[in-house]
């Protein structure tokens, strides 16, 4: 994956049940937290642009993208957390 590049997951999808079809639904294990993190931020945006299409599914789909958002936040505080700790241990 590259990082802030053009988004790959559920591209074109437009409707809820086509966007729970989509995989993978998991980043790849030896994906980078960086991946892992832009993994998800492509799930979420693939969820938000379900909602503005999926009328009936609408409240679903925004219950996902705060899931896929959940996930990446978790994600992008680690890698915070980690860089922190990082910086704090190697000498300057």
């Amino acid at each position: 994956m590259t990082e802030m590049g053009p988004r790959r997951i559920g591209k074109g999808i437009t409707t809820l049940q086509q966007a729970y079809s989509v995989t993978p639904m998991l980043p790849p294990v030896s994906a980078t937290a960086r991946q892992k993190c832009e993994f998800y931020r492509e799930r979420e945006a693939m969820f938000r642009d379900v909602a503005k299409t999926d009328a009936q599914r609408y409240w679903e789909a925004i219950a996902c993208v705060g899931l896929e958002k959940e996930k990446a936040d978790q994600v992008q505080q680690e890698l915070q957390t980690a860089t922190r700790q990082s910086s704090v241990r190697s000498p300057q």
